[in-house]
């Protein structure tokens, strides 16, 4: 029996922020349990009675618990990573065999791993089929051959779980000084002749919850109300005088400004980063100030700055693009009021608030280079042209004529709620002085909401006479372009780190943009767009026409048959819009229920 583990603890969970601003990652809690305490009380079912944790971010946290929990704590100055976290435990780890497990895992079903004393191999390590499949295992004696497959998910590979029994020996292959990860050690020990015995139960449960989603997810298939027992939310719930055992939380996304909201119903509850993003910081207070002058904004029922939380009021679950899939053909209706509120908004008085840095050539040029590296760069492997940079040089000096107003520098349709028939505004920590065209633009060029060229006439038109902007038309289009160029870089940059569903807005956003640039006269930009929008077509088409196994399914093969053996029904989707819809029986042959025309039969993907 295996006496001794040492736990992995010292990471800084940056995947997981917010909600490991305040909290390392092993203490959030799983169905209402610390991840940490889930797993050593797995060694201890295996028999373990001797756990050293190692500890650097947050390392009071992580060793206040290890006090009152009967562990011992390592604590490391500087990350020393999977394997450099064993050097200063040599002498404690000894010549006995010790589990090395990751203490940041939800495991369940945890078989014993103990070594045979004569054999080569010199660790045994759990795997599993789920999560990114990264190592190579042999089949006939499980060992591990490569731990850095350069074909993951492929046949035989599998995911390292995190746990892992090894003989002391395993020391010798460890960096003596210095940072380093067991792997390396695991690959040093291969080629001098050992083996790591890979072990897959049948009956493992696991996952890393190394992300938000992963980590929603586990908590969600379990206890009925575990977010409650996440420490902001305790002390969210409770400053609104809410019982947390007795007050249900859901969830309700995740933005890419370094924030996840959670709903009570009536409350919502948002945990915030603001290590790069100090306006997250300052939402409440602008709440308060723009509510005092008369704005509809969501009134702060409790900010928590020490926990990096605050409570606002449920001002509404429908969203301007939600509102206006429901109106139809009644779109600009729905357009009016909030028209209206921009240029209310516009009129404010701001000279006691503190807003962000004012727009000026930096920061259009910011927008550019977000454009230039995350969507050109990563989505379409393009550079920005002379000619195209030259242009947008123009957008930005036809700009910064603009007299200065407080805007709120994001106001598209996902960020005006309805309440009562009336629209409410959130999400405006981003405030700063810079031309109004670039809030109106935000509205009336949103990717998720397709208007007419009538009706933004019409809505721009409104926006003149209740702002006394008679020559608003006259810069909007250039409002637009650099409106545009921002949510495309913004877009890529989001795709970049995983959420997928922004590829949705790359085809509209492109649409629009072409739009803009032609009635701003930008001839470079606007060819830009058309090679653009033509190679975002190809894509989408080409994933309409791909089976779930790589395999493209084009006029050669059976339309419903690909060539490996699949079946091709309904389930893949053959009619799926850019905007991501499906095309079935309820909708239009050439029509989306979102609202996308799909013109003629050739083009109707």
């Amino acid at each position: 029996m295996v006496a001794k583990a040492v736990v992995l603890a010292a990471g800084f969970g940056t995947r997981l922020r917010p909600l490991t601003c305040r909290l390392p990652k092993p203490l959030l809690p799983v169905w209402g349990e610390p991840m940490l305490a889930r797993v050593v009380s797995r060694l201890r079912e295996l028999g373990v009675t001797d756990i050293t944790v190692n500890a650097s971010y947050q390392a009071d946290q992580i060793a206040a618990w290890c006090g009152a929990n009967g562990c011992r704590v390592s604590r490391e100055a500087d990350v020393l990573g999977t394997g450099g976290a064993l050097n200063p435990l040599r002498e404690w780890i000894g010549k006995d065999p010790f589990y090395l497990v990751n203490g940041d895992i939800v495991i369940e079903n945890v078989p014993d791993l103990t070594l045979p004393e004569s054999s080569e191999v010199i660790g045994r390590a759990l795997v599993t089929e789920l999560g990114p499949q990264t190592i190579e295992v042999e089949p006939t004696y499980g060992y591990v051959t490569c731990w850095q497959s350069p074909e993951p998910g492929w046949p035989s590979t599998k995911t390292y779980c995190g746990w892992a029994c090894l003989k002391a020996e395993i020391l010798d292959y460890v960096k003596p000084e210095g940072a380093s990860s067991i792997v390396e050690a695991y690959e040093k020990a291969m080629m001098d002749g050992h083996f790591i015995q890979a072990v897959e139960p049948a009956d493992l449960m696991w996952t890393d919850a190394g992300t938000i989603s992963s980590y929603i997810a586990v908590n969600e298939s379990g206890d009925e109300n575990a977010f409650a027992e996440i420490p902001p939310i305790r002390e969210a719930l409770q400053a609104i005088g809410e019982d947390p055992e007795k007050t249900p939380v859901r969830f309700i996304g995740a933005r890419g400004s370094d924030r996840c909201f959670f709903s009570t119903g009536k409350d919502i509850i948002v945990i915030y980063d603001d290590a790069k993003r100090g306006e997250n910081a300052r939402y409440a207070t602008l709440a308060r100030e723009l509510k005092a002058a008369g704005l509809p904004v969501p009134e702060v029922r409790a900010d928590l700055p020490e926990w990096k939380t605050t409570v606002f009021e449920h001002v509404g679950s429908v969203d301007l693009r939600e509102r206006v899939r429901k109106a139809g053909p009644r779109t600009i209706e729905s357009y009016v009021p909030v028209v209206e509120l921009l240029a209310r908004f516009h009129q404010l008085d701001a000279s006691k608030l503190v807003l962000e840095p004012s727009f000026d050539q930096d920061l259009y040029s910011w927008e550019h280079d977000l454009f230039a590296d995350y969507c050109l760069g990563r989505i379409f492997l393009r550079s920005l042209s002379a000619e195209v940079k030259a242009e947008l040089a123009k957008v930005s000096a036809r700009l910064l004529k603009e007299p200065l107003v407080p805007i709120h520098r994001d106001f598209q349709s996902t960020n005006v709620l309805w309440r009562d028939e009336k629209p409410a505004i959130i999400d405006f920590q981003g405030m700063r002085y810079g031309a109004a065209a670039y809030d109106l633009a935000s509205l009336l060029y949103d990717p998720y909401v397709e208007l007419t060229a009538e009706d933004r006439h019409a809505l721009a038109a409104l926006y003149a006479r209740k702002a006394n902007r008679a020559d608003i038309e006259e810069v909007l289009p250039w409002a637009a372009v650099q409106r545009l160029v921002q949510a495309l870089g913004a877009y890529g940059r989001l795709i970049s780190v995983g959420q997928m569903d922004f590829t949705q807005s790359i085809l509209p956003a492109l649409s629009n943009l072409l739009a803009a640039a032609d009635d701003a006269g930008l001839d470079a930009l606007g060819a830009l767009a058309e090679e653009l929008i033509a190679e975002e077509m190809k894509r989408v088409k080409k994933q309409v026409h791909s089976c779930s196994c790589g395999h493209d399914v084009g006029p050669l093969d059976d339309p419903h048959h690909c060539s490996c053996g699949h079946h091709h029904d309904s389930d893949d989707h053959p009619h799926q819009c850019s905007c991501g819809h499906h095309h079935g029986e309820e909708d239009s042959h050439h029509h989306c229920s979102c609202g996308h025309d799909h013109g003629a039969p050739e083009s109707e993907h």
